[in-house]
This record gives C-alpha cells, structure tokens and sequence, in this order.
C-alpha cells in the first residue's frame, strides 16, 4: 500500500529494494519518513516510473547482492541515482524479530541505508565482470563434467559393473574400459552412451574455455601481474587468472587483513567476559579463491622452507588442516604484497601486513 506525504525539496530519498524474479518490493522514505512502500512489477520501467517523482540527484537506492548481479546497479546509475550494493551477510540483525516478508525486508534496506548501517561491495566495471565469466563458465563446465562422471558410476554401481578406478582426473585408459562396456540391451546401451558422449562434449569444452582463458592472460592488463604470482611454487597460469579475475586490483584493500576477511580467510571469534576463543575461519566469500590457495600451500611448504617450518610449528599445535590453512592465508597476504610492489616472489621472506 502507497503511503504519499509531503517531501521537502532538500531532502534525500533513501530507496530499499527487495528483489525477486516476477516482483519487487520497493520502500522509500527520508530520514524520518516513509513516503512509499508496495510491491512493482519486476521490470526497469515500473521503477523508473517511480524514481520521476523525486529529482535523481537526491534518490540513494540499495539492493541485496546475489542472484540480479549488477544491472540494475548500472541502469540506477545511469539514471543519476547513487546506488548501493550490500552483502546479505553484514545486514545488521533485528534481535527478537523472526517475521520475515518482501516488504519487511524493503522497509529494513531502506531504514539501514537511512541510518548509514549498509556496507557498500565493490562493483566491478563491465569489463571486470565480462572477464571473470571466462574463469567462472570454465569452473561451471568442470562442475558439470563432475556431475556427469558421478552419474556414469552410479549407473555402473546399480548395474553391478566394477572397474579400477583413478583416484584422480580420469585417464584415457579407464574411458577406453569405459567404451568398451557392452549392454545386453540395446535400449539401455544407447542410452548408457549419451553419458559417454555428454563426457566427452564436456572435456572438449573444458579445453577451449581454458585455451580462452590463456588467451586472456596475455592481455596487457594481465600479463605481468601473472608472471608475478606464477613465480610462487604451485601458482600456474589457471590459478593466477583465478585469483586476479576474482580479486581485481588489489590496491582496493588498504590492509591485508580486509583482504583475507574478503576471501573468507579470518579465524571467527567468541569472546565472552575475560574470555576470548578463536573457531574456525569465516568461510565468507570467495570459495574457489580459497581452494586455489589451500592447493598452492601444499606445493609452497615443499619448496619453501620458512613457510614448512611455520607449517610444522601450527600443526603441532592446531593441527594439519588448520596448519595449511594458515599458510593458505600466509600465502594470499604475500601475494597482495608482491603486486602491489611489482615484484617476484622470493622464498623465505615474511610478508608485511600492511
């Protein structure tokens, strides 16, 4: 329902956005006033339809990050609105509510975002964002061929089938064993093979999105931050356009702990009275950042002795899997490091924190 009052032409529209796919539900409000609050149709012109009552230049507008990206970021920008994206993580909490609905949620957007309690993501250029979809759709694609190799083990499991299985990647050795197997049933042969065929469909397109992805590393934006991290032991041109695709510039993090909080990479806490315990990371973030850096630990304490010996020192104490953890982190510090510095990476050195 419209709740229409009387703005004074100096004051700001503060504007939250509940989107979903057919319907958004939209609050605005001033400071002390809520002007509007219901539900519009799930389209750029429904909205803009409302943003002409107010002049753009004093409309602050917020939506949630996640499932509608950045686009109507861009179209609020163009339109001359200051739009803000906020992570659903770090919305404040209303204690003893558990009431949750669309305008609910809107009225709470545009209340938080009055009250300056929003954090703000970072927005990626379009060029950014067009970017990291070639690392992403290449991570999609593995997924996918995963899901596919589950299903063909599934079907040789419920058919009694057994076969000496790699522990890793699939070699052309056990696909050839794969092909070879013979149903007595034509039906269930044929079919059988459109899992065989979507496999290989799958592998061939595995290898022209990673062949794009290398083509992508040599451009001059690229090109000299990759050699950079691939100097580090078990950083190869795959993982280093993961890390630079996700991460962008790393001069947005003014410190190396904002950025190992952004990749999910900071002990969670619990403090009570005189006393504090450290848990387990956040795991906030970026998830394919962190496998890539807990990967590339496990290679750098082979090659590294200072990083194996503080490896050993937190095993220890905390154990392995939060020992390589730590290195992982170690790891990410020291890389934000040497890009900012411009320089190639040199075993044995601690990296600064600042």
């Amino acid at each position: 329902m419209e709740k229409r009052k009387k703005l004074d032409k100096d004051e700001t529209v503060f504007i939250g956005i509940d989107l979903h796919k057919r319907t958004w539900h939209v609050t605005m409000r001033t400071f002390d006033i809520e002007l509007f609050s219901g539900s519009i149709e799930g389209v750029w012109d429904k909205l803009e339809s409302l943003l002409k009552r107010y002049p753009e230049n004093k409309i602050i507008a917020v939506y949630e990050a996640g499932y509608f990206g950045f686009w109507l970021h861009d179209k609020l920008t163009d339109y001359g609105v200051n739009c803000k994206i906020t992570p659903p993580s770090l919305i404040p909490i209303e204690y003893g509510n558990k009431v949750k609905t669309d305008r609910r949620d809107s009225r709470k957007l545009a209340h938080f975002l009055a009250k300056g309690l929003l954090k703000n993501i970072y927005i990626p250029t379009l060029q950014e964002r067009y970017h990291r979809q070639v690392t992403r759709r290449r991570r999609q694609l593995i997924n996918d061929r995963v899901r596919v190799q589950n299903r063909i083990k599934a079907e040789l499991q419920l058919n009694g089938i057994t076969l000496p299985e790699p522990t890793g990647k699939w070699t052309k050795i056990y696909f050839t064993n794969l092909s070879k197997i013979k149903f007595p049933d034509r039906w269930m042969h044929e079919s059988f093979e459109r899992f065989l065929e979507q496999y290989i469909f799958l592998c061939d397109q595995i290898t022209r999105q990673t062949q794009l992805l290398k083509e992508l590393s040599e451009k001059k934006s690229y090109k000299k931050r990759v050699e950079i991290l691939r100097s580090i032991p078990g950083v190869g041109i795959i993982a280093a356009m993961e890390i630079l695709l996700e991460l962008q510039d790393m001069k947005r993090f003014r410190r190396a702990d904002q950025l190992a909080a952004y990749v999910g990479l900071t002990p969670s806490q619990y403090s009570s009275a005189d006393k504090i315990r450290m848990g387990r990371i956040t795991c906030i973030g970026k998830n394919s950042v962190r496998a890539i850096l807990v990967q590339a630990a496990w290679c750098l304490i082979r090659k590294d002795g200072v990083m194996r010996e503080r490896y050993d020192k937190i095993k220890a104490r905390a154990g392995g899997k939060r020992a390589i953890v730590a290195i992982a982190r170690q790891l990410l510090i020291r890389m934000r490091r040497i890009l900012l510095d411009g320089t190639l990476y040199v075993p044995g050195v601690i990296a600064s924190t600042g």
